[in-house]
């Protein structure tokens, strides 16, 4: 289990970051479909290793499959409200059931296919990380410290979001708008980020909030009932 989570954490929050950034420094932003796919590999990678030797199971990527759908759903519905977007929230309270590396993949993958909406760029890789990244780390918190109580759990999600989805996203700003790197250029583009981010991360405690219990709830019985995504199962196979 520790070994696993480690493994996760490093696959994650190491090698997946240092591909979008090798990505936009050797390749000059340019080549953001093929880091994308690495990105989504790098992904799926540690989600694969967490079922071990479990035989992955046809209704585990529907469940994978539907939740990702869901997730660009909420984002295209809010087309016309700029940061105003459940997609975090939606992915948070479901990963919080089928876990944090589950969040991430349908994260990354979420906002890759959200994007041919938006619009592609250099900026999908960077905006893959940060969702995938930003659930993952929710996710584990909630978990690690055994949040129960929604509006705790809806306080963390939104601080996380605020902060590490808005650092990681402006951060490509930064790279796309700033010729001249000195501290002043740089604290200009972020602070010119902090109202949508603030939307952003408000909007993703509101959804926890208000939804996680019943949602929540919803899908444990799903889980328990087909028997998807069981740890304890896939440590004892």
């Amino acid at each position: 289990m520790l070994k696993r989570k480690i493994f996760s954490i490093i696959m994650l929050c190491v090698a997946v970051p240092a591909v979008v950034f090798a990505g936009y420094f050797l390749a000059k932003g340019k080549q953001y479909y093929l880091v994308s796919l690495l990105v989504i590999f790098l992904s799926i990678f540690p989600f694969f290793y967490s079922l071990e030797r479990k035989k992955l199971q046809t209704r585990e990527l529907v469940i994978t499959a539907s939740v990702t759908a869901i997730a660009v759903a909420s984002r295209a519905a809010f087309f016309y409200l700029p940061n105003i977007k459940p997609m975090c929230a939606v992915l948070v309270i479901s990963a919080v059931v089928f876990g944090a590396e589950f969040g991430f993949v349908c994260g990354a993958i979420s906002m890759l296919l959200s994007n041919f909406i938006y619009g592609q760029g250099m900026w999908t890789p960077f905006q893959m990380l940060a969702m995938g990244l930003t659930v993952f780390v929710i996710t584990l918190i909630i978990r690690a410290f055994k949040i129960k109580n929604r509006f705790v759990a809806g306080i963390v999600s939104g601080i996380i979001c605020t902060l590490l989805y808005g650092v990681i996203v402006d951060l490509c700003s930064v790279f796309m708008m700033v010729s001249d790197f000195n501290l002043k250029s740089i604290l200009a583009v972020y602070s010119s980020g902090v109202p949508f981010n603030i939307m952003h991360g408000a909007a993703t405690a509101l959804i926890v909030a208000f939804f996680m219990p019943s949602i929540t709830e919803k899908l444990q019985r799903i889980k328990i009932k087909y028997g998807i995504f069981n740890e304890k199962n896939q440590h004892s196979s």
